[in-house]
C-alpha cells in the first residue's frame, strides 16, 4: 500500500469494531507491551460426613460422604484458544462421592469387603469480560455467519486466529456449556491369609455416565495466516479477508455412556525368611464409550467410495446432487457409518478384550539380617481411554454440522475472497473422526534395584526403573493434499486455490483421526540415600538420571507430518536427563533439654528444614513437538500439519534471557515447488533444544513452644518459611517459534521469592 497505509476503503469496519470492543489488548506498557494482573477468584465449600456402625462383633458398616463445591473466575477462558485475559470464563463445579462399605470378618485369616461407591459432578461455563474487553457483538456489527445469529448463544463476536508473524488468538471459548458425570461402582474384594501365601482377589463394575455439550464455536472460527493476501495476518484481518472460517451449527447435547468390569487376584507369598514373591493377574474390560441414543458417526476411510462422482463445485461448496437428507437436513455421507446401524459399532470402533495384566516382584534378604536386599518387579497394564476422544469426535454429520470454508470473507463467509462471489449451498464439513482399530493403550513398566542400610539408621538405595508403551494416542491429519500434488500445494499456500478442491478425501474438510499409533521408552538410573533422626538430623538425598523417547508426550496431539510418524521420534516433553533432590529437617539441640523453663521456651525448640532441587531441563515446545516454523506457508496441505525450522549449525546456549539459545542455528524451511527437500518438512529434531533447569532452594525455621510441661500437651509452632530463599532469577519458558523476532528469548520466569509467616496449634 501507499505509503504501508491501508486505504480506509478496504478496511473491514467489523474488525475494526471487534478491535474496538477490547478483543486484542492495546499496549499499556511502552510501546508494545500489555501487561495485566486479574483477580482469580476461587471459591470453596467443602461438607464431609462419615458414619461407622458395628453391626456385630464380625459386620462393620461404614458410610462417607463429600460434597464439594466450587465457583471460580479464569482469564483467558479455561479450556480456550485465548492469548490474551481481556475475556475469561466463570465456572461453577459441585462435585460429590459417596462410599458406603459393608465388612466381614469371617476369621482372623478371611476378610470381605464389599463396597459401592458413587461419585458425580457438574460444570457451568459462562463467559464474562476482563478489563477493558468485551465478548458481545457491539452495537452497528453487520457480520454474518453460516447459521442464523439465534444460533450464537450471547451473540458473541467470532473467534480470531492470527497466524505468522503473531501466533496468537482471541476467543470467549464455546461457552455458555454445561456438563454432567456421574459414576457407579459396586465391588468386592477378599483377603485370605493362609500359611506363608496372603490372598487378595475381587472384582469390581464401573458404569459411567457423561451428559455434555459439543465443544465448538457456534459463533464461528475465523483464521487468517500470512501466506496469502497481504502477507501478514493481522492485515488481512484489517483487511477482512480469512484464510478460513470454521463454525458449528448447533451446541447440542450428546449423553455418553461406558461401561468397565474387572478382575484380580494376587499372592504375596512368603517363600522362605529371606525370599517374598508378590503374583499377580488382572483383566480390565475396556470397552469403549458409546452415546446413549446412537447419535454418534465415524468417518472410515476404507469405506470411502472413491467411483462416487466428484462432489464438489469450483467454488468450494458441495453439490446438491451428492448430498444425502437426514432428519430435515442434506449432508454429504461417503464413508460415513452410523452408530449400532447395520452392525456397526455403538462405540464407533472395535473392541479389544485381550487385556490382561500379569505382574510380578519379588524381594530378597541376601545376608538375612535384613541389611542388603535385593528387589525387582514387573508388569503390563492397559488404560481405559479418558472420554475426550469421543466428545471431539461427537461433531461429526449428520448428527452434528461444523462447516468450514477457505479463502472467504471475515464478515460474510459465505463469500469468496478470491471470486468475489456468494453462495448458499453447503460446505464441506470439519470432522475428527475415531481410527476403526483402536487397541487400548499398553504399558509395560518393570525395575530392579538393592538396597543397603550402610549404617545406623541409614539406607541407600540404586534401582534401575524402565518402561515401555505401545498403541499409544495420537492424532493424525488424514484429509491433507496428496503430497504428490506440488501444483495445488503451491497455489493453497499462497491463497489462489481452495483446499477443499484437492484433498485426499473430496467432499470434506479436514479431518483429524484420534487414533493409538505411537510409542514410548523410558529408562532411569535412581539413586538415594536416607539418613533417619540421627543427632536430630534427617536428610534425604536421590538423584535421577532418566531418557524418555516418544512420538507425542501426551494424548490427543496431532502429529506433525502425517505421513510420517518417525518425524516426531526423539526425546519427549517428559526427557528430563538429570534431577537431584535434598530435603532435610534438623532440630537443634539447643536447650531442647533444659531444666530452665525460660530458657528452653526462648532459646530451645528450633527446627530448620528445606528442599533442594536442581534438574536439567526438557525439550523446548508444546507436547514436547520441538521448535516451530510460524512463517509463510510451505507445505500448502490444506492448514493442516505442523513444520519445524531447518537446523543449519549446531545449537549453543548463551543462556541469557535475550538469547537462551542460538536463535541463527535455524533457518526457514524451503517448499517443495521451490527445490526444498523433505515434501517442505523442516529437518529440525522435535529435540533439537533443550529449555532452562531449575536450581531452587526453599528453606523454613520453626519455634516450637510448649503450653504445658506435659510432653504431648498442647503446643504452638511458629513457620517462618521461604521459597526460592535466595531469589534466583530462574528461567522458564522460552519463545519457540522461528518466524516471530522473539526467537529463541526467554519469556518466562518461575516466582520470586515468597516469604510466609505462619502459625499452628496442636492439641
Amino acid at each position: 500500500f501507499p505509503n504501508n497505509t491501508i486505504p480506509a476503503n478496504l478496511i473491514d469496519q467489523n474488525a475494526v469494531r471487534e478491535l474496538a470492543a477490547g478483543t486484542f489488548p492495546k499496549p499499556n506498557f511502552g510501546t508494545s507491551q500489555y501487561i495485566s494482573s486479574i483477580p482469580q477468584t476461587t471459591n470453596v465449600r467443602e461438607d464431609v460426613i462419615r458414619i461407622d456402625h458395628n453391626i456385630a462383633s464380625k459386620f462393620q458398616l461404614m458410610g462417607h460422604y463429600l460434597h464439594d463445591a466450587v465457583s471460580q473466575t479464569v482469564f483467558p477462558p479455561l479450556w480456550g484458544n485465548s492469548s490474551y485475559p481481556t475475556v475469561g470464563s466463570a465456572m461453577l463445579n459441585p462435585s460429590w462421592s459417596s462410599t458406603i462399605k459393608l465388612t466381614q470378618t469371617y476369621s482372623p485369616s478371611l476378610l470381605n469387603e464389599t463396597s459401592f461407591l458413587f461419585s458425580g459432578n457438574t460444570i457451568h461455563l459462562d463467559p464474562t469480560a476482563g478489563p477493558g474487553g468485551a465478548f458481545v457483538q457491539p452495537s452497528g456489527w453487520t457480520g454474518t455467519t453460516f447459521f442464523p445469529v439465534a444460533n450464537n448463544f450471547g451473540t458473541r463476536l467470532p473467534e480470531v486466529r492470527l497466524g505468522a508473524p503473531y501466533n496468537t488468538t482471541w476467543s470467549s471459548a464455546y461457552f455458555p456449556w454445561k456438563n454432567s458425570y456421574f459414576g457407579y461402582e459396586p465391588r468386592d474384594d477378599v483377603s485370605w491369609s493362609r500359611g506363608r501365601h496372603q490372598f487378595k482377589f475381587g472384582f469390581s463394575w464401573l458404569h459411567a455416565v457423561k451428559n455434555q455439550q459439543l465443544q465448538a464455536n457456534t459463533q464461528g472460527t475465523a483464521a487468517f495466516g500470512a501466506g496469502s493476501f497481504s502477507g501478514d495476518s493481522y492485515i488481512n484481518f484489517l483487511l477482512g479477508v480469512a484464510d478460513s472460517f470454521t463454525q458449528l451449527q448447533y451446541l447440542a447435547g450428546k449423553h455418553w455412556v461406558n461401561n468397565n468390569y474387572a478382575f484380580y487376584g494376587n499372592d504375596n507369598w512368603r517363600v522362605n525368611s529371606r525370599l517374598t514373591l508378590n503374583l499377580g493377574l488382572r483383566y480390565d474390560a475396556l470397552p469403549h464409550a458409546f452415546e446413549r441414543y446412537d447419535q454418534f458417526a465415524n468417518f472410515v476411510p476404507d469405506l470411502y467410495d472413491r467411483a462416487q462422482p466428484n462432489p464438489m463445485n469450483a467454488d468450494g461448496t458441495l453439490k446438491a446432487s451428492s448430498l444425502t437428507p437426514f432428519q430435515g437436513q442434506n449432508f454429504y455421507l461417503n464413508g460415513i457409518r452410523l452408530a449400532g446401524v447395520n452392525g456397526f459399532p455403538r462405540g464407533n470402533v472395535q473392541n479389544y478384550y485381550n487385556t490382561l495384566e500379569p505382574r510380578a516382584g519379588f524381594a530378597y534378604n541376601v545376608g538375612g539380617d535384613g541389611k542388603t536386599v535385593v528387589r525387582g518387579g514387573a508388569g503390563l497394564f492397559f488404560e481405559r481411554v479418558q472420554g475426550n476422544d469421543v466428545y471431539n469426535a461427537a461433531l461429526n454429520p449428520p448428527f452434528a454440522y461444523q462447516p468450514s470454508a477457505t479463502n472467504v470473507y471475515f464478515s460474510n463467509p459465505n463469500t469468496s475472497a478470491i471470486t468475489g462471489a456468494t453462495t448458499s449451498q453447503t460446505f464441506p464439513s470439519t470432522m475428527t473422526v475415531l481410527g476403526y482399530k483402536y487397541r487400548p493403550p499398553g504399558t509395560a513398566m518393570f525395575s530392579f534395584g538393592i538396597q543397603r542400610q550402610v549404617a545406623t539408621s541409614v539406607v541407600a538405595v540404586v534401582q534401575y526403573v524402565g518402561s515401555r508403551g505401545w498403541d499409544q494416542s495420537d492424532d493424525r491429519a488424514i484429509n491433507t493434499l496428496p503430497l504428490s500434488d506440488i501444483t495445488n500445494r503451491q497455489l493453497v499456500a499462497t491463497g489462489k486455490a481452495n483446499a477443499n478442491l484437492s484433498r485426499i478425501f473430496p467432499g470434506f474438510s479436514s479431518i483429524t483421526v484420534e487414533e493409538n499409533e505411537t510409542n514410548f521408552a523410558y529408562n532411569s538410573l535412581q539413586a538415594g540415600v536416607r539418613m533417619e533422626n540421627r543427632h536430630g538430623l534427617t536428610v534425604q538425598l536421590a538423584y535421577t538420571w532418566s531418557h524418555e523417547i516418544d512420538n507425542v508426550s501426551n494424548d490427543l496431539v496431532q502429529v506433525s507430518n502425517p505421513f510420517d510418524l518417525s518425524y516426531d521420534r526423539g526425546s519427549g516433553a517428559l526427557d528430563r536427563r538429570h534431577i537431584f533432590n535434598a530435603n532435610y529437617v534438623y532440630t537443634l539441640p539447643f536447650f531442647a533439654k533444659s531444666s530452665s523453663r525460660l530458657l528452653h521456651g526462648v532459646l530451645g525448640g528450633w527446627e530448620f528444614s528445606g528442599v533442594t532441587v536442581a534438574q536439567s531441563g526438557v525439550p523446548v515446545g508444546g507436547n514436547g513437538l520441538g521448535i516451530t516454523y510460524t512463517g509463510p506457508d510451505v507445505l500448502g496441505l490444506g492448514g493442516v500439519g505442523r513444520n519445524r525450522p531447518n537446523q543449519v549449525a549446531p545449537v549453543s546456549y548463551p543462556r541469557t534471557a535475550n538469547a537462551w539459545f542460538s536463535a541463527s542455528s535455524f533457518a526457514n524451511p524451503v517448499a517443495p515447488w521451490n527445490g526444498g527437500a523433505n515434501n517442505g518438512f523442516g529437518n529440525a529434531r522435535k529435540d533439537a533444544v533443550v529449555g532452562p533447569g531449575l536450581l531452587n532452594f526453599n528453606m523454613s525455621l520453626f519455634k516450637n513452644i510448649d503450653l504445658t510441661t506435659h510432653e504431648n500437651g498442647p503446643r504452638v509452632q511458629l513457620r517462618f518459611e521461604s521459597f526460592n530463599t535466595f531469589n534466583h532469577t530462574q528461567f522458564l519458558g522460552v519463545n519457540t517459534s522461528s518466524a516471530d523476532p522473539n526467537f529463541g528469548k526467554v519469556t518466562s520466569t518461575y516466582d520470586p521469592r515468597v516469604l510466609q509467616l505462619g502459625a499452628k496449634f496442636s492439641f
